[in-house]
């Protein structure tokens, strides 16, 4: 029979004898251990693929973030500069117009934010959960089998 040393390493734990042939129920019991072992990797390749997607798609958010908060900050600067000129007679406009201009920048701004909020700071897509949940809640084994998703390396 062959030795301890010719066991690949991740067997070596699960096996604890060597000896007589093997059975039918050793060969089921293996081949279970190995669709779960097939079926984490595989649930750990999808999970690695949306922790990926997740993190570029907050550096994405917080640059836009951070362009329309310097954006918003110089049209505040910019009206209230126009605002002290107005009010310093260096710039004379009509009434009505210095109150639509003041007041369509203000509009401009409050949109602006609210873009932001509804956009930037979406609900988290969920699809994976739903992808990997049955109706009961728990992990459908099922599911996550047909999950087109194929190990990378591995020999099957």
């Amino acid at each position: 029979m062959a030795g301890k040393a010719e066991i690949p390493e991740g067997l070596q734990a699960v096996i604890t004898q060597i000896d007589g042939p093997v059975t039918p129920a050793q060969i089921d019991a293996y081949g279970k251990w190995q669709d779960i072992q097939d079926q984490s990797y595989r649930l750990r390749t999808v999970l690695a693929a949306w922790r990926s997607q997740q993190t570029q798609d907050r550096n994405m958010r917080q640059r836009y973030a951070n362009w329309l908060m310097l954006a918003m900050g110089f049209q505040v600067l910019a009206i209230n500069v126009v605002f002290i000129l107005m009010g310093l007679n260096v710039l004379a406009f009509e009434t009505w117009t210095a109150n639509t201009f003041i007041m369509s920048v203000f509009g401009e701004i409050a949109a602006l934010v609210l873009v932001v909020v509804k956009y930037l700071f979406a609900r988290p897509d969920d699809t994976l959960l739903k992808l990997a949940r049955g109706r009961d809640g728990d992990i459908n084994e099922h599911r996550l089998s047909e999950m087109p998703v194929r190990p990378l390396g591995r020999n099957h």
